[in-house]
């Protein structure tokens, strides 16, 4: 049974973020950079929430507002809101918490709570070649 650790891999430690005082648009950039579709909001090294292509798109787009003049911080999930994944979590569990929250990322913590990383849907291997399996 594979781990959320098993799933970071090499991306363990790694985290992309931005702050709640950037704009969405520079958000939108990184994502793009990084080939991401959220992003952890860090403020001083600190986890504030987290910004995903779902919250552009309902909270800035559908409501007529502009990339460039709104700041993350105004659309972003607060800390408060966000549920996580440990690094010891099975990848069963961090299905069936992203199932039935209807998310899409977790953010991942160590045993210390500190964010370590984020995983995705598509991390979870749902389109299996059943011709490779042993």
């Amino acid at each position: 049974m594979r781990t959320i650790s098993d799933i970071l891999g090499s991306r363990k430690g790694h985290v992309i973020s931005i702050g709640s005082t950037n704009t969405v648009h520079e958000a939108l950039v990184s994502m793009a950079k990084h080939n991401v579709s959220a992003l952890l909001v860090m403020d001083e090294g600190k986890l504030v929430g987290i910004l995903s292509e779902k919250d552009y798109a309902r909270k800035v787009i559908l409501q007529g507002r502009s990339s460039k003049k709104t700041k993350v911080a105004e659309i972003m999930v607060e800390h408060e809101k966000l549920l996580f994944a440990t690094l010891k979590m099975s990848e069963q569990e961090a299905i069936r918490v992203m199932s039935e929250n209807q998310i899409r990322h977790l953010p991942v913590r160590d045993s210390k709570k500190k964010v370590v990383g984020v995983v995705s849907i598509r991390d979870f291997n749902f389109y299996a070649d059943p011709e490779n399996e042993e």
